[in-house]
């Protein structure tokens, strides 16, 4: 078995600031570790900005010191929870193969949560990766029974480290914002640890700003300095395919993502069709390879199911008919009644005025744009099916020459 999955996350050389983060999180975890209480570290920073790097050395180190008498970590009980089923088959297979690490130190909130109340136990760390992922609301169908899971999550441990981006937030049953987090985190110690320097985008300042920009509607011309970043727009989806496909073959990961509110195709089949495009939607599934490391998987559409939290050298992405040109002030506007993965709108207590629902409904489709915009290393390939916005795109595009 080869060693992509692992290869983005388990980086043993950390930058400078994520060396002096590393340190002062390690700093909190001792001091926290000795002092009464619940204490939690959240480490707040955008997509790409080497989050999962950051929490995987702090584990192994965790762990490591767990046997050294001289260590703070001595003897500690330690857990490690995702709720992302591609990303913990990655630090699953990390807890196979690395001394002082197992299997089973990787397991989903809820298994955490409810295995923790049956057996009356309690932790001395947890680590939460994607804690924009955790549940807000009671969901008995997938067996959690509170309210929230990091609040429960806190009371089973005396120091926990968790990571935050409210731009990664996608759908209503794990809805998250600053006021929520300050509600959970206000009876206990706890600390922010901003993270703000991009590591996976190979991009420079002027392109990163076009692409924080364009996933929150604003649209302006491309920039005509990409350095060696290749941002482009296609007028169809198929040309933007075939160079996927080329890109894929010099030096692969490279794969076509898309946004929710493609219907389906007209004999039912889960496919995303637009113009010559024709393929159908990722699935998840149950081996041990990750979604954009499985050769297969370019001939699939990527969702932010498959791809949040991998790196990919490009990414082609289709955004759906839910995302609309509105010509009066120039901007990619969302249309809520064009998504059609619905899942994302389900109701949440802690979301009730009209008017923040409405503003929801848009942030959650910015923000799983923002998630697959933000995929590709080396390039980002645009294609738009609503054709005034793509339009729009295209003049942009040629603005920038």
């Amino acid at each position: 078995m080869g060693n992509d999955n692992l290869k983005p996350f388990d980086i043993d050389h950390l930058s400078t600031n994520q060396s002096g983060i590393l340190a002062d999180l390690q700093e909190y975890i001792s001091d926290g570790l000795k002092t009464p209480g619940h204490h939690v570290a959240v480490i707040e920073g955008a997509a790409g900005t080497g989050k999962s790097v950051l929490l995987t050395k702090l584990f192994k180190n965790i762990r490591q010191g767990m046997k050294d008498p001289d260590s703070p970590y001595q003897g500690l009980k330690t857990v490690f929870t995702v709720n992302h089923p591609e990303l913990l088959k990655v630090y699953q297979e990390m807890g196979a193969r690395y001394r002082d690490l197992y299997k089973k130190d990787y397991v989903r909130p809820t298994s955490l949560i409810n295995s923790a109340h049956k057996t009356d136990s309690h932790y001395d760390v947890v680590l939460i990766d994607e804690g924009h992922l955790l549940l807000s609301k009671r969901e008995p169908y997938i067996r959690f029974f509170q309210d929230n899971q990091l609040t429960e999550i806190i009371k089973l441990a005396k120091v926990v480290v968790v990571v935050f981006d409210f731009q990664q937030v996608i759908q209503g049953k794990m809805f998250w914002n600053e006021k929520l987090l300050n509600q959970v985190l206000t009876p206990y110690d706890h600390r922010i640890f901003p993270m703000n320097f991009q590591y996976r985008m190979e991009a420079n300042a002027s392109v990163s700003t076009w692409i924080d920009n364009f996933v929150t509607g604003k649209l302006s011309p491309l920039p005509a300095d990409q350095g060696d970043y290749d941002l482009r727009i296609f007028e169809r989806a198929d040309a933007l395919f075939a160079t996927i496909k080329a890109r894929n073959q010099e030096g692969g990961l490279a794969r076509v993502l898309a946004t929710t509110g493609f219907q389906r195709r007209a004999d039912g089949a889960h496919h995303v069709v637009l113009d010559g495009f024709d393929l159908p939607w990722d699935e998840f599934d149950a081996q041990v390879k990750t979604w954009p490391n499985r050769p297969e998987s370019i001939n699939q559409v990527g969702s932010i199911y498959t791809v949040q939290g991998f790196d990919l050298n490009y990414a082609g992405v289709l955004l759906s008919p839910a995302f609309e040109y509105d010509a009066k002030t120039d901007r990619m506007v969302v249309n809520p009644t064009k998504v059609t993965h619905k899942e994302i709108y389900k109701k949440n207590p802690n979301l009730t005025d009209a008017d923040a629902i409405a503003q929801a409904k848009t942030d959650f489709m910015y923000n799983a744009l923002n998630i697959l915009a933000k995929r590709g290393k080396k390039g980002l390939y645009l294609k738009a099916a609503d054709p005034d916005l793509n339009n729009r795109l295209l003049e942009l595009q040629a603005q920038a020459k």
